[in-house]
């Protein structure tokens, strides 16, 4: 063997030799591209599959939310540090789904010393239960802080609340004779699942 001849062979020997490095860089330089398009792009990916039998084949229905509220006549009207207003309301869901009911208080008026030291309260009631000062509150709502939770209600049920408007013993003086804006009391009703 000449010796070109033998350089060659030896060339093509390293050739072959540095192929299975040369591919596994290309490989691993086309994953890293991959990466950093996804990377780039942003976002959030999911693939999901599901198989199951033609004979255990079922049926998907949504669930309906739904709330029905009746008026527990409150009045501010007269309130005094140290004195509360109750009445009771029913909180029925009838929706097909359960519900966690959330409480929250708001006034469409600018906050002022009355309003901002009125309390509202909740607190569930047996059907036949009194609604007044002896309940004890379950939750106790600010006017414009976040909703307060009372609890589950399970679809078709009806719980009977107690909501009481208190003015704190400790209002200050300046609530006194402050014109009551216009309150408004949200019930709200979330799914949970069952």
């Amino acid at each position: 063997m000449s010796r070109r001849s033998a350089r060659h062979a030896a060339r093509r020997a390293q050739r072959r030799a540095a192929a299975p490095a040369r591919m596994l860089k290309a490989a691993l330089g086309t994953a890293g591209v991959i990466v950093l398009g996804i990377l780039a792009g942003g976002g959030t990916y999911a693939a999901w599959s599901v198989s199951a039998p033609a004979a255990a084949a079922t049926t998907l229905q949504a669930g309906s939310a739904g709330l029905q509220v009746t008026d527990p006549g409150l009045t501010a009207s007269g309130l005094y540090p140290g004195r509360a207003a109750h009445g009771a309301t029913d909180v029925r869901n009838t929706g097909t789904v359960p519900l966690a009911l959330a409480f929250q208080a708001t006034t469409s008026a600018a906050p002022n010393a009355f309003t901002t030291a009125l309390r509202v309260t909740v607190a569930p009631l047996s059907a036949s239960g009194r609604c007044d000062a002896a309940v004890t509150p379950m939750t106790t709502v600010a006017l414009g802080a976040a909703p307060a939770s009372a609890g589950t209600l399970a679809p078709g049920a009806t719980q009977r609340v107690c909501l009481g408007l208190t003015l704190p013993a400790d209002a200050p003086a300046a609530a006194a004779g402050a014109a009551a804006s216009t309150l408004t009391l949200t019930v709200s009703g979330t799914q949970v699942q069952p």
